[in-house]
């Protein structure tokens, strides 16, 4: 059924989508076959599943009888039955199954030590306070107040728009519903204490919200007074949270104060009141970390500040603002390094030092990104603050380490290896960009290379996030003008030193596996990935750049055959297998080349590009013979094996079919012919080439002549088929004759060439479920479907007749052939079915001629008195007659008709 589907959804597709669209579609179809095979497996499962229930159900009586007769000890309360873990894939439902069963099935209890693997440490901490946040407390209360902010925000909105109050009554009366929030909430402190936080964290943030519309929206206070309100909140709202403790409390002012902004901002205003309002809730989160270490807060201000500052900046950024966003920029990052190191500080005795990652180095990245947005209208300007970052982190690191010592340790190794690596990127800043980004991902490896041999994760980590920025470097850089030389050129160069640093990190990581934490060994393959797509494109836009036309494919096949060789000598030499995943992506990569330049040039044989073909097809055999060495598992063999003989098929038809079209400026039928005669060659090839080459056909016999020939002859069976009713056959400029034609001598071939491979691989066939009656109306079938196409095709050309179904079933002749043709072959079949005692035979060609009476008084009854119906009419009774003289009815014979039976 497989190779069916293939076969109809390659033919389907080239139908719908050309030539080049065969590869797709058969792909489609094998898959469409796969799962059509996993469901009838899983109805067999569900069927034997319902078997074991009513075996189940018909002993459980007998054994309910026994266990009332005999009732057992009970049993200690810790002797409870536990259910048993089974060693293989079994039923989700323990059943009782026959002894035969269950004597092959073997159990083992349950180990307790074995658990499920932990979260991730930030992950389960955010799921954790999510769950405490949703649960504790009133969770009505809170989502109650976030409303109710929402709603406030909105009535300022709409209240602005229509209402006829005075501006300064409304905002009046929105602040002293917060102060009696506020109040309110105070009071119930210590009587419904989570109710009384929310209370208190909704009303700070309306007062932050009317402080700030009154200020930028309506201008109703000068900026000094909304600098000190603002200020009294910030400090009020921090003193409460921590008279309580309460970090809810100082997350819901916090929000409340960065989302006021945002809610009634209308796109106007002055960005310095934005950041200074920022910079004055920062100052609180500040001051609420010199207390506590509550790392929601940190996080909420960090990611708050920067994201909604990088919105700003990519909306409404212009080089004038430089002055006046320079300060604040600055501002905040001396902010978050302060918490960063305040968050270490206090932590409790036993966890003292322990660093806050996503603040340690989100924040240079962060404000490097901005920065650099910045100052890109100034020339060096990225160098020169790349080199004041890294100064401040190397001095900062050197005086938490004098004055702190081990207690801080990490967070001093983690700000040196920070200032290292923005210092040394000062250099490379200053030159062009593709360099530079050479550069990064070299240190990135080196950091790596530095990390495993002192078995520190972090520098590791960072490393591998160096390679990252380093391509995203790479792109910003823009599109070179000048490319110099073919390689030697910063464009290449930088793409080759990135792809350079990538594959040396994974392979160092898979080199020293046991030192490299899960994270690490989850992460190789990524960059490995990262490495070779790296390599691939710099030298695909190399030859995109350098090659024209035809060479580009030359090149492009050179490419990919040099990667996987190269790969497979690499990996022998280094002992490093995961280079065995590049060499035998050299056939993936094949098919989509196959594909490519089949839709560019229409075939592939072009002046270099056919040397290319050659050699990739000689690599792809030398790999796998390798790989044969080192006990390649036997399906991925088969898998190759087919892939290669398969590509190689589908080369050379469509590369014959057009150099037939090339060479003979004629009928269709000529370069349909080569679809079907390539691989008619192949397949016997397949058959009889073992006695020439040794390896592979003569070594893998058994697969080259049934699990690879079987797709090739399920090919030939659809390609005939197709053709048979779609072409005419046209095979100018010769004159059409009978069965002396292209089309049709190649459809009489690839019969006979199927009849013997039915013959050699029979009992394979056999195997998979195909037996000898089913081979003997498959190819009969297809034989009696080619004479009626061949009997068409004679209309067509001699009677004029066109060859479209209507018309060819509208003609009289073409009606009495057909009746003609039928009874001959019926007679044919009876005859040798009588003879050679063939019951089946003899019953199809009785079945054949019942079936041209039916036609007769069906159809051919219907037409005027004309010659043809006559000729058809007198025709078939005579052969009737004569087969009843000649091939009565043979016996009953059930060993002739046994489906082992070979023709």
């Amino acid at each position: 059924m497989v190779y069916a589907l293939v076969i109809l959804g390659g033919l389907l597709a080239m139908a719908l989508l050309g030539s080049e669209g065969a590869v797709f579609g058969a792909v489609i179809g094998w898959l469409v076959g796969k799962l059509l095979r996993l469901e009838g497996r899983l109805s067999r499962l569900a069927h034997e599943l319902e078997q074991l229930q009513r075996e189940r159900s018909v002993v459980q009586p007998a054994e309910s009888l026994d266990a009332q007769r005999v009732k057992p000890p009970a049993a200690a309360p810790e002797a409870l039955e536990v259910m048993p873990k089974w060693t293989h894939e079994a039923p989700s439902e323990v059943l009782r199954a026959p002894p035969e069963i269950t004597a092959s099935m073997s159990f083992e209890p349950p180990d307790p030590s074995l658990k499920r693997p932990a979260r991730s440490a930030w992950l389960g901490s955010l799921i954790e306070w999510l769950k405490g946040y949703l649960s504790g407390g009133n969770l009505i209360v809170r989502v109650g107040v976030i409303v109710l902010f929402f709603g406030v925000a909105f009535l300022l909105k709409y209240a602005a728009e229509h209402s006829q109050l005075p501006m300064e009554l409304r905002l009046v009366g929105v602040a002293l519903g917060g102060v009696l929030m506020l109040g309110f909430g105070w009071r119930l402190r210590h009587q419904r204490e989570s109710y009384a936080l929310a209370l208190q964290g909704g009303a700070v943030g309306l007062l932050y919200l009317t402080v700030f519309a009154a200020l930028r929206l309506y201008n109703l206070i000068p900026a000094s007074m909304a600098f000190a309100l603002l200020l009294l909140f910030v400090a009020c709202s921090a003193l409460l949270a921590l008279l309580q403790n309460s970090r809810a409390l100082a997350v819901l002012g916090s929000a409340g104060g960065f989302l006021a902004p945002l809610l009634i901002s209308t796109g106007e205003g002055s960005h310095v009141a934005l950041f200074g309002y920022y910079l004055l809730l920062n100052t609180g989160i500040l001051a609420i970390a010199w207390f506590r270490a509550w790392r929601i807060l940190n996080l909420l201000g960090f990611g708050s500040t920067f994201v909604i500052g990088s919105l700003w900046g990519f909306q409404f950024y212009r080089s004038e603002f430089f002055a006046t966003t320079e300060p604040f920029l600055i501002a905040f990052f001396l902010m978050y390094v302060a918490v960063a190191v305040l968050f270490a500080l206090r932590q409790p005795p036993n966890l003292k030092g322990w660093v806050d990652g996503s603040l340690v180095f989100g924040v240079p990245l962060a404000t490097a990104a901005l920065q650099a947005a910045l100052v890109k209208d100034f020339e060096y300007g990225l160098a020169f603050s790349a080199l004041a970052l890294g100064g401040f982190y190397i001095s900062l690191a050197a005086l938490l380490f004098r004055r702190s010592g081990e207690s801080l340790r990490l967070l001093c190794e983690s700000f040196l290896a920070t200032g290292v690596v923005f210092s040394t990127l000062a250099i490379p800043f200053a030159l062009e960009g593709r360099l530079s980004s050479a550069f990064w991902a070299l240190e990135g490896g080196a950091m790596i290379w530095i990390g495993i041999r002192q078995s520190h994760l972090l520098p590791r980590l960072f490393g591998l996030l160096l390679q990252l920025l380093a391509g995203l470097l790479y792109l910003e850089a823009g599109y070179r003008i000048d490319w110099g030389l073919p390689l030697l050129n910063s464009l290449y160069l930088g793409a080759a030193l990135i792809a350079f640093a990538g594959i040396f990190s994974a392979f160092y990581l898979d080199r020293h596996w046991q030192q490299s934490h899960p994270l690490e060994r989850r992460l190789t393959p990524l960059f490995f990935a990262w490495g070779l797509l790296w390599w691939l494109g710099g030298n695909f836009q190399e030859i995109l750049h350098f090659a024209q036309g035809v060479d580009e494919s030359s090149w492009l096949l050179l490419l990919l055959t040099a990667t996987a060789v190269g790969a497979e000598l690499l990996r022998r030499r280094l002992d490093w297998p995961r280079l065995r995943l590049v060499s035998l992506g050299l056939l993936p990569a094949l098919l989509l080349m196959l594909v490519a330049m089949g839709q560019v040039h229409g075939h592939y044989l072009i002046g270099w590009a056919s040397l290319g073909w050659v050699l990739m097809f000689a690599a792809l055999y030398w790999i796998i013979r390798e790989l044969e060495w080192d006990e390649m598992p036997p399906q991925l063999q088969r898998y190759w094996h087919a892939g290669n003989f398969w590509a190689l098929c589908w080369l050379l038809s469509l590369e014959t079919a057009w150099r037939i079209d090339w060479l003979i400026a004629g009928g269709a039928s000529w370069e349909l012919s080569g679809w079907g005669f390539v691989p008619l060659l192949m397949l016997l090839l397949l058959m009889h080439g073992g006695r020439w080459l040794r390896w592979p056909l003569a070594r893998l016999t058994d697969l080259y002549s049934t699990i690879i020939a079987a797709p090739l002859a399920a090919w030939l069976l659809g390609w005939g088929l197709l053709v048979n009713f779609t072409s005419p056959g046209d095979p100018s400029p010769l004159a059409y004759l009978p069965l002396f034609n292209p089309l049709d001598l190649t459809m009489l071939a690839l019969l006979l060439a199927l009849l013997q491979w039915w013959r050699r691989a029979g009992g394979w066939l056999l195997a998979q479920g195909l037996t000898a009656r089913h081979c003997f109306m498959l190819l009969g079938g297809s034989g009696f479907l080619w004479l009626n196409g061949m009997l068409a095709r004679t209309v067509h050309h001699w009677a004029g007749v066109a060859f479209m179904p209507d018309a060819l079933f509208g003609s009289q002749i073409l009606q009495a052939g057909l009746a003609m043709l039928w009874a001959l072959l019926g007679l044919v079949g009876m005859v040798v079915g009588h003879r050679r005692r063939y019951r089946l035979l003899w019953l199809a060609g009785a079945g054949l001629m019942g079936l041209v009476v039916v036609k007769l008084f069906l159809i051919d009854l219907s037409n005027t008195a004309t010659l043809a119906r006559i000729v058809a009419f007198l025709g078939v009774g005579a052969l009737l007659l004569l087969v009843g003289y000649l091939a009565p009815v043979p016996p009953r014979q059930p060993q002739l008709e046994s489906v082992e039976e070979q023709p």
